[in-house]
């Protein structure tokens, strides 16, 4: 299934180096209800500013001679190494953390820190880029979108072209703007911009369309593309409500009037969950549920007939989050064809057969498997004959999955449920 882009998230044409807002999610324990407001954080840059020496009219600084970040900033990177998902974590060396100066927002300074990895790339507030090859031959362009869901409000990003001398933003109206950069010295050796977009830009016919570096004689060197956000706004979930469920995210191509329910469940908590599908408006199926699940099948029609869902690919959720986890969490999403049957076979031995429904599955884990020791490690998919066809390992140890008592100090004054 394809998913629907929310407008809660932060938007991304970033490489593809993992699920950040995931891992700060989870290293914060912030709340999985956020605002609706799309004041959202630049992707791809951290907080704060100040002055170095000016080269090829753009200012350089010394990464060594750097004011060192705060503990609250040393703090921010930590928590993103060890409150990150495993094998998630961006090897972040959180003490590195320095304030970077020479970039302006509105004529004030903007507050930018950068922090190194051990694999030579760095990471900031929302973004990382463990490794710097991921940038070779392309700029890094995050955005933020405005209040009124019509496009880009702010730019910025990263490069790691030593040679570029200037940064030109281009418009769908075919005008031009330049963007100051500021280039930060090893161990870091890249350059960092942000730039608001202007109010009459900030439209679908005179968009950003694309971030150039250039060279000294005006070659362009490499560029990045600014992905048009009405577009994506256009696609985002519509919320419905139905009696005795929280409001629902729903896809805009679902058909709410032909909707049909495949689940109706409780957590151990008295929280309702549930699951629809429904046909799309170009031809394929929605489905959604009232713990976050929310797509469509591909639009092009060789595109729906092409793919193929995993025999067992289902995935843990978390339900009502507090702060440090959640209060119940589900298991869901949709198996392969041909998978009848499901084990959820647990630590303590302990053994449950679910059912999926014309190929989806949602439940709620019982909170007496919650504890370390007790929870969910292997998925087990039967055909309808009884044969095994497809086996899922569960990891039992990722933090701020399950619901806890008591939170445990991970460092960096990071606080999740084990």
């Amino acid at each position: 299934m394809s998913e629907e882009l929310k407008r809660n998230d932060v938007l991304s044409a970033g490489p593809d180096d993992g699920d950040w807002d995931d891992v700060v999610r989870r290293a914060k324990g912030a709340r999985r209800q956020r605002s609706l407001y799309l004041l959202v954080a630049l992707v791809g840059l951290i907080v704060v500013g100040v002055a170095s020496a000016y080269a090829l009219g753009h200012p350089v600084v010394d990464f060594s001679s750097a004011e060192p970040g705060s503990q609250k900033v040393i703090d921010d990177a930590g928590s993103m190494e060890v409150g990150a998902p495993p094998g998630m974590a961006p090897g972040v060396i959180p003490e590195q953390a320095r304030k970077i100066p020479g970039l302006f927002v509105d004529g004030k300074p903007y507050q930018l820190w950068v922090t190194p990895t051990k694999s030579g790339g760095f990471c900031t507030n929302h973004e990382c880029i463990p490794d710097r090859s991921t940038l070779n031959g392309r700029v890094y362009v995050g955005m933020t979108g405005n209040q009124s869901f019509t496009g880009v409000s702010q730019i910025g990003g990263a490069f790691v072209d030593p040679n570029g001398d200037r940064l030109e933003l281009s418009y769908a109206d075919g005008t031009t703007a330049e963007i100051p950069f500021v280039w930060v010295t090893a161990p870091i050796d890249a350059g960092f911009y942000v730039f608001d977009i202007p109010k009459e830009h900030q439209v679908a016919a005179a968009r950003p369309t694309k971030v150039t570096l250039l060279d000294s004689k005006g070659k362009e060197l490499i560029r990045g593309e600014v992905a048009d956000l009405s577009r994506e706004f256009a696609n985002m979930p519509v919320e419905h409500s139905l009696p005795g469920f929280p409001h629902l995210e729903v896809p805009p191509d679902a058909i709410w009037s032909k909707r049909r329910q495949l689940f109706d469940l409780r957590a151990d908590n008295g929280s309702r969950i549930g699951l629809w599908v429904s046909p799309s408006s170009y031809g394929g199926t929605c489905v959604w549920s009232s713990h976050g699940m929310s797509g469509c099948d591909p639009r092009d029609r060789r595109a729906r007939l092409a793919y193929k869902v995993p025999p067992l690919d289902l995935q843990i959720s978390e339900g009502a989050d507090f702060a440090g986890g959640p209060e119940y969490v589900t298991l869901g999403n949709q198996v392969g064809a041909g998978v009848e049957r499901v084990e959820a076979r647990f630590e303590d031995g302990d053994i449950a057969e679910l059912y999926p429904r014309e190929t989806y599955l949602v439940w709620p884990i019982p909170s007496r498997h919650d504890a370390l020791g007790h929870r969910l490690n292997e998925l087990v998919g039967y055909d309808a004959a009884g044969r095994v066809i497809a086996r899922q390992h569960v990891k039992t140890d990722t933090p701020a999955i399950y619901p806890c008592k008591k939170l445990k100090d991970y460092g960096y004054n990071t606080h999740l449920c084990p």
